[in-house]
């Protein structure tokens, strides 16, 4: 069947296809995934450029796993732990990257090396890693806002992505989102 017939055919087929071999058919699961794949890594990691980079990579790990892949859940869901999960560790390897920064900045403050035009750039860097997808809020409320309202997923879809019951998702998603509307409210107060 060619390619542009492939809008017409089930996920389940799709998976079973792209195992034979049939990278056309993959190639429609990430079509169709994709958009909601970029806005749970943007919601999770804080940057939309970033997200690119990390649904590819979850999209290429997900093609490489899709031996193990068990039909227990919807090839979606899975699809999408994965981009949660490379989104995650980006984060996590963000965090440690600017902790060195930071030590090293400060060295070389305590060293007499002074420079005010390298100071005002790790100044500026360091305003914009605040910035970024409002990285104060835990991790898990990050993950919650990003499946829900960034990625549009439902409380079941949710409550899959990220192993929680369904009655957590509701719960844990309206503490999350008081948290973002806090979060919000001082930094309004703090630029007004």
């Amino acid at each position: 069947m060619p390619p542009h017939h492939l809008h017409d055919v089930s996920d389940d087929e799709l998976v079973r296809r792209a195992r034979a071999g049939d990278r056309p058919a993959y190639g429609e699961l990430v079509r169709r995934h994709q958009v909601v794949a970029l806005r749970l890594a943007a919601g999770i990691c804080g940057s939309t450029e970033e997200a690119r980079d990390i649904a590819q990579d979850a999209f290429v790990q997900g093609y490489r796993s899709l031996s193990r892949y068990r039909a227990e859940a919807p090839v979606r869901s899975w699809l999408l732990r994965i981009v949660a999960n490379h989104a995650k560790n980006a984060v996590r390897s963000s965090a440690r990257r600017r902790r060195r920064e930071d030590r090293s900045a400060t060295l070389d403050r305590a060293d007499g090396g002074g420079d005010p035009v390298g100071e005002a750039v790790a100044a500026e860097r360091d305003v914009a890693a605040r910035l970024a997808a409002l990285a104060v809020l835990p991790e898990r409320d990050r993950e919650m806002l990003a499946a829900r309202f960034l990625a549009g997923l439902s409380e079941a879809e949710t409550a899959d992505l990220l192993g929680v019951p369904l009655g957590t998702v509701k719960s844990r998603g309206n503490r999350a989102l008081a948290r973002a509307r806090s979060v919000l409210e001082v930094d309004e107060v703090r630029r007004g």
